[in-house]
């Protein structure tokens, strides 16, 4: 799904909450907003994506450029999820981290990385 959507190797990150692989809804976070997203901003982002769907969307995850490894934005996007999923009363099952290389559970650690294979013609 990421390659389909992006042929950069660089892109602006996008939020998601909902049900992995299935029925979601999601926000691209552009570079010019990023100096002005704090906490509550992230927690607004997150409720309002949360407003849109069903009881049963209980996963956030993160889409964006570099490595699974654990970086800032990551433990700032799960800190907002569970301030937007306290809010509306759900539990948050699920805090991932997706790149081109693999994902990682921002709440376990659990992680997996692969190697991309590239054809020569």
């Amino acid at each position: 799904m990421l390659r389909a959507r992006e042929s950069r190797r660089v892109f602006d990150p996008s939020v998601h909450v909902g049900v992995l692989g299935q029925d979601h809804a999601g926000a691209v976070v552009a570079a010019r907003d990023r100096p002005v997203l704090d906490p509550g901003l992230r927690a607004d982002v997150v409720a309002r994506l949360l407003e849109e769907g069903p009881d049963s969307w209980r996963t956030l995850w993160v889409v964006r450029p570099g490595v699974p490894e654990q970086h800032d934005d990551d433990l700032a996007w799960l800190a907002a999820g569970l301030l937007a999923f306290g809010m509306h009363a759900r539990p948050l099952d699920g805090c991932y981290v997706l790149t081109r290389t693999g994902w990682r559970c921002v709440l376990t650690g659990r992680s997996r990385t692969w190697v991309r294979l590239r054809l020569d013609a």
